[in-house]
């Protein structure tokens, strides 16, 4: 059975559906999966036609996360020699084109972070999201921590990565990680809908905000970055007028 498809579900040529497909495995990620899903993305990246990408799973599952009977045969120096997952994060993070998911069923683990590697999530109200890591005295490996942070805050990213407790795809939506909700079984057509309703954009424009979009979250969230601007600011006329106009009690003059 083949680890990753193209689903001819699109009625938009400049979407690409790519499917994560081992069910008998609750479409857990293995190194043959992932190097296989990778194959996929890199040639809808490539392919000038395609403007927009969907991951799904199967219609019951997202992904489970990572394969636990892999993770057994590892330990510190054989993952970091095999960069265990650290290809799927470089090569998501490399797509310049939007990329949506579409989550039926959950998305634990691994398989929440391949969610949040994407720009939208789009989930059914019966799905569920966690980051079950600590159960097996491990922590999230694919960029996990860093992600959901960014998105739900500190506080939550804390009790969600620490409890290892999953959440209804209500609190996500509430939490800001999924966009929209829509019925079970239903997920995948109305993600390809809204896929097919921005490939209307124009391509250039659509890369071009994705990119800013991005680079202005990681920045946002780099301490020594905006440490860096800060105290810049310091020899900055702005901040003399500014300072000035605050103790005299004034309206600055920029």
């Amino acid at each position: 059975m083949t680890p990753c498809l193209i689903l001819p579900s699109s009625p938009c040529q400049h979407v690409r559906v790519l499917a994560i497909n081992r069910p008998e495995k609750r479409n857990a990620l293995s190194q043959e999966l992932i190097d296989c899903f990778l194959e996929e993305l890199r040639d809808a990246s490539r392919d000038e036609s395609v403007l927009i990408i969907v991951v799904t799973g199967t219609d019951k599952v997202f992904c489970a996360g990572a394969d636990i009977q892999e993770i057994a045969t590892l330990d510190t120096k054989s993952a970091t020699q095999r960069r265990y997952l650290e290809d799927l994060c470089n090569g998501m993070t490399g797509v310049k084109k939007p990329l949506l998911a579409a989550v039926e069923g959950v998305a634990l683990g691994g398989g929440f972070e391949l969610a949040l590697m994407c720009d939208l999530i789009f989930a059914s109200a019966s799905a569920r999201f966690g980051l079950p890591e600590v159960k097996i005295g491990l922590i999230p490996g694919a960029g996990g921590t860093h992600r959901l942070t960014n998105v739900v805050g500190k506080y939550r990213a804390m009790k969600i990565i620490l409890s290892g407790q999953p959440i209804s795809s209500q609190e996500a939506q509430s939490m800001g990680v999924v966009a929209e909700l829509f019925q079970p079984g239903t997920v995948l057509q109305n993600t390809v809908k809204v896929a097919s309703e921005l490939a209307q954009q124009s391509n250039s424009a659509l890369c071009l905000a994705k990119e800013a979009i991005c680079q202005a979250d990681s920045l946002g969230r780099d301490e020594q970055f905006e440490r860096g601007l800060y105290y810049s600011a310091f020899s900055s006329r702005d901040k003399v007028e500014g300072v000035s106009a605050f103790l005299e009690k004034r309206t600055p003059r920029w």
